[in-house]
């Protein structure tokens, strides 16, 4: 297990959000999204401090924002030589999802021998499982202290085959302040299916576990994930579970050091 993930710089910046609890505390604009900063509303955050923070961290992350403006605006601000990496906001009432999501399970039967495990306090072997399947797949992984629950109330939803192997895998955190625009709201992400189980509906199912079993530990009002508009098997798996794309919505990357985040 490794407590912080990815180049020296970004596993620099897990530690430092790590270390500024303060910070997400006493800021309902503002989301510790484990492995960069996330800035709910940038115009009331204030330009000049999205400068600021994306002048210190390098990378930072603007969350359901009017994609088109935002991307207009960005190249101005930084320069035409960075890339804002971006993607589709998709979101789903707990009523709706948690119908679609019943549905997803029903559907289907993992095979015999196979597990499903849902846990917000999962132990270093689970997490380090997690992480490897992760980085397998091109999905950055989260950082031990954030899949564990510091700070943050997270969930880890796994499916093992019948060697006990991690098949698939799926997170989710209450990172939003509760006086903030997105107050009860979920972030469900960090899909991953094992190469050699690619193809049976795990997304599906594991993403599904998650959204109803995170439910029932932290009654969240509503769901968000995201994917890039060009991801056709991300886009169907969470829409299959409820939630529905919201036109001109989406998170952006304001990255400044050039170098590959996550899929």
């Amino acid at each position: 297990m490794s407590e912080y993930m990815g180049s020296e710089h970004m596993c620099a910046l897990q530690r430092a959000l790590h270390a500024r609890p303060e910070e997400f505390e006493q800021d309902p604009l503002l989301a510790n999204g484990g492995r960069v900063m996330t800035i709910l509303d940038p115009d009331r955050y204030g330009w000049s401090n999205v400068q600021k923070a994306a002048e210190r961290d390098k990378i930072v992350a603007l969350t359901m924002v009017d994609l088109d403006p935002i991307l207009a605006r960005l190249p101005a601000l930084f320069g035409s030589e960075f890339e804002f990496p971006h993607w589709q906001a998709f979101v789903g009432q707990s009523s709706d999802v948690l119908h679609a999501c019943e549905a997803v399970l029903g559907a289907r039967k993992l095979p015999d021998g196979w597990r499903l495990e849902s846990q917000s306090t999962p132990d270093a072997d689970t997490i380090n499982a997690v992480q490897s399947l992760n980085s397998q797949t091109g999905v950055a992984p989260a950082p031990a202290y954030y899949l564990r629950g510091e700070h943050i109330p997270s969930m880890l939803t796994c499916i093992y085959d019948a060697q006990g192997q991690l098949a698939a895998c799926a997170s989710a955190s209450m990172r939003y302040h509760p006086d903030g625009p997105l107050s009860g709201w979920i972030f469900a992400g960090g899909v991953s299916v094992n190469p050699e189980h690619r193809g049976k509906g795990l997304g599906s199912f594991v993403n599904a576990a998650l959204l109803l079993d995170s439910h029932r530990a932290f009654g969240w009002t509503t769901a968000l994930e995201q994917a890039r508009a060009d991801n056709a098997a991300s886009v169907a798996m969470i829409t299959r579970c409820g939630l529905s794309h919201l036109p001109g919505k989406g998170t952006v990357l304001i990255n400044l050091t050039g170098g590959y985040v996550t899929r």
